[in-house]
């Protein structure tokens, strides 16, 4: 797809296997931000368009065997948000809730901000265990039953649309606050940096909370801008 810079940049990603890692390279945001044109975010990011644009082509041709999920059906993109990303998250939250808690009990003294980090991420396995269980055990299972009575529309079609838009707009309320709350995390640990002499513990920690920030931005802009779209379609 040809990247320009009045497209915005959800589309640059959705359209560019591999765009998500050199907008996270860049600090641009591609999931709550994602409605801002690629030459806004580039120049908030203090980054050069041709620079950006230059670097996704390039990601793009090296990454191979990805899905083209806008071409999927809304039953295997459902089957792909479970396997793809909550999978991911919880199998990370239960390593990483312990993990950040002993981080913070063993240095705090001598590294008081990983307190803020440890809190900080609690809140935020708050929100998404809350968000990926609605997904999973409401959402979900709706659109597959309402996909096997032939998508016919019935007398509570009204209401049942209604419903399902109030539940996605509080999923992306969810998004916007533990994205917000990622972007303290990072501000708070100064970008994921080490302190010096730090254990492998803290190192870890710090490791894999830079990598949950990324797949966290990747799995909102994926709901955002592709199933739930394709999903209010077959309503």
């Amino acid at each position: 797809m040809n990247i320009t810079k009045e497209k915005t940049v959800a589309e640059v990603v959705t359209e560019n296997v591999g765009a998500d890692h050199v907008f996270s390279k860049y600090k641009i945001d591609f999931c709550c931000g994602g409605g801002m044109s690629l030459e806004d975010a580039c120049k908030e990011s203090n980054v050069a368009f041709e620079t950006v644009k230059f670097e996704i082509e390039n990601i793009k041709n090296i990454i191979v065997g990805n899905s083209d999920l806008n071409e999927m059906d809304l039953s295997s993109l459902i089957s792909y948000t479970s396997k793809n990303h909550h999978d991911y998250f919880d199998e990370s939250i239960a390593q990483l809730s312990p993990l950040a808690a002993k981080v913070a009990e063993v240095h705090a003294s001598e590294h008081p901000e990983v307190v803020k980090v440890n809190n900080l991420f609690s809140k935020v396995v708050c929100e998404l265990s809350e968000q990926i269980s609605l997904e999973e055990n409401i959402v979900f299972p709706f659109i597959k039953n309402f996909m096997e009575q032939e998508k016919s529309f019935t007398e509570n079609q009204e209401t049942i649309i209604d419903t399902l838009n109030q539940t996605i707009g509080n999923i992306e309320r969810s998004f916007t606050l533990s994205a917000d709350t990622f972007k303290e995390i990072a501000k708070v640990s100064s970008n994921y940096s080490l302190p010096d002499g730090a254990c492998n513990s803290y190192r870890f920690l710090y490791e894999n909370l830079n990598e949950f920030e990324h797949e966290l931005h990747k799995y909102i802009h994926f709901e955002k801008n592709i199933l739930f779209p394709k999903l209010l379609k077959l309503m």
